[in-house]
């Protein structure tokens, strides 16, 4: 017996708000509802949370008094109704009583009035609630990060308020190797399906399709990769049979794309589970990729020092550059996080940079479109290792830094991904 969608949705969003990473919880709860219904539960978790911030100032206005910890569902229950009530094609009447329905569900059927009553007034008087929110809210991202957006990007913060709100692009990396990127745009259009370019090896898809009606998806011609994530192979530009070391590859799109380069990749994760997926991507795509499970920051115990032409250190980080794939991270992300990810970043770059050939080059990334995980990584970094120098990137991909370039999240482009080249000098 398949469960209610609504009611699964507002679970989840509650699980999220309560500190559950939803990749996580995510795939679990999507087998309990009907297939039918699996769209609309992911419009809902992932659309709600993308403009949760906005939400939570609103009903914060609506409910005369906070609710009891054991009730917080019912927060999450609201801001799903407001977000469906907003942004979906579902007729106004349906979403509303959708969501009393669901109190009845989530056994809470006293909640009924409460919950009406929150969404009569919020549809009567949207405009008033909306006119009451602070920056941040109104930018739909916590005060925190807005914050320090705020200082870091100023002329970049409605953009990146913008970015965070929106749908992700679907994006293809062509395998150029098997087929032109205007051969293979000339397959989706015979296919029927509209698409745009993206950079020099990319293709964006007007609508998202399943990935089975990809032309030949399964014969390894495509992957489905982000604009920003397909530069870190371009910038790293290795030379058909070099080493090079994936050292944080799961779950395999730039292990895989350096693959397809002619690089012969090791590639390495802490997590044998999202290793699978590494080696399942490169036999997709027919290609020969050594995994390694380890701890980034004993990779230099486990395999041979200077043994890599090239190292791609494509580390954990806060995720606020990929805010709309990631959206949870307005929720459980907090500033404190950042230095946490900031010590790891430096551990494992000390680490890796150990496995570097001399004369080879690394690549240091980030999904992360704050400072203190990037330049400020970098910089230390050089500081501390006298044989370290800073590289001029082979290409122009996004804002010029002290160490690297920061590409802007854009409504149509790219995610924020950051990027720092570095070279190891020939003793």
């Amino acid at each position: 017996m398949t469960a209610p969608v609504r009611a699964v949705a507002a679970s989840l969003l509650n699980d999220v708000a309560q500190g559950s990473s939803l990749n996580k919880i995510y795939s679990r709860a999507e087998r309990s509802v009907a297939d039918s219904e699996q769209p609309l539960l992911r419009e809902l978790v992932y659309g709600s949370l993308r403009l949760w911030p906005l939400y939570k100032g609103v009903t914060r206005q609506l409910l005369k008094r906070p609710l009891k910890t054991k009730d917080a569902v019912l927060e999450a229950l609201l801001i799903m109704a407001m977000y469906e009530l907003d942004e979906c094609a579902t007729p106004d009447y349906a979403s509303v009583s959708g969501a009393v329905d669901c109190c009845e569900q989530l056994e809470r059927p006293w909640a009924s009035r409460l919950i009406n009553g929150c969404l009569r007034r919020y549809q009567r008087d949207k405009a008033i609630f909306l006119e009451s929110l602070g920056d941040s809210e109104c930018a739909a991202l916590p005060g925190w990060l807005h914050k320090l957006l705020s200082k870091s990007y100023p002329e970049h913060l409605d953009q990146l308020a913008r970015a965070s709100r929106q749908r992700p692009p679907f994006t293809l990396r062509i395998n150029t190797d098997r087929i032109s990127v205007d051969d293979y745009s000339a397959l989706l259009t015979e296919a029927g399906i509209d698409a745009r370019a993206a950079g020099t090896i990319g293709l964006t898809l007007e609508q998202p399709v399943p990935v089975s009606q990809l032309p030949h998806f399964h014969d390894g011609f495509v992957s489905v990769q982000d604009a920003s994530a397909q530069l870190a192979g371009l910038l790293l530009s290795p030379e058909p049979g070099m080493t090079v070391l994936d050292a944080c590859a799961a779950p395999g799109g730039k292990a895989c794309h350096l693959a397809e380069l002619g690089a012969n990749v090791t590639a390495a994760d802490i997590s044998e589970d999202r290793l699978v997926k590494v080696d399942q991507n490169a036999s997709r795509l027919n290609l020969s990729i050594t995994s390694v499970v380890c701890d980034g920051r004993s990779l230099h115990e486990v395999l041979a020092p200077a043994s890599f032409d090239a190292i791609l250190l494509d580390v954990p980080c806060s995720a606020t550059g990929v805010m709309r794939r990631n959206p949870d991270v307005k929720v459980i992300r907090r500033k404190s996080d950042t230095n946490k990810f900031a010590a790891l970043q430096s551990e494992l770059l000390h680490s890796v940079w150990k496995l570097l050939k001399p004369g080879g080059r690394l690549l240091y990334a980030t999904c992360s479109v704050l400072p203190q995980e990037n330049d400020a990584i970098v910089g230390s970094f050089l500081g501390a290792e006298n044989a370290a120098h800073s590289m001029i990137l082979p290409q122009k991909v996004g804002e010029s830094t002290a160490y690297g370039q920061q590409v802007i999240p854009s409504v149509l482009g790219g995610d924020g991904l950051y990027y720092s080249l570095l070279g190891k000098p020939f003793r």
